[in-house]
């Protein structure tokens, strides 16, 4: 039966200052997900509003794509973080 490593103050220090970090981009990440359905919902209006003005149905469309490029990225990017929460929750149960 294998021992488990027993972590050291100074490294769960460090793990909970990389858990903060991450949480922090995560929280940005997701104020870019907002912007970004407010593009959306900014491009939609516009186009409903001024139909008749295709200058207005190409600013409204640009504004509903950079959203959805933009939603996309921000999921991409919280996938990624939660993968290194998983790790590091991982690594301070097995310490506990």
């Amino acid at each position: 039966m294998a021992r488990k490593k027993k972590l050291k103050s100074e490294e769960i220090r460090t793990l909970l200052t990389k858990e903060e970090v991450i949480l922090s981009k995560e929280r940005t990440i997701l104020s870019f997900a907002r912007t970004a359905l407010a593009f959306i919902g900014v491009g939609i209006v516009i186009i409903n509003i001024f139909i008749d003005n295709l200058f207005s149905v190409i600013i409204g469309l640009s504004l509903i794509v950079f959203g959805f490029v933009e939603l996309f990225s921000s999921y991409k990017k919280l996938n990624e973080h939660k993968k290194k929460m998983d790790e590091i929750k991982k690594m301070l149960e097995e310490d506990i």
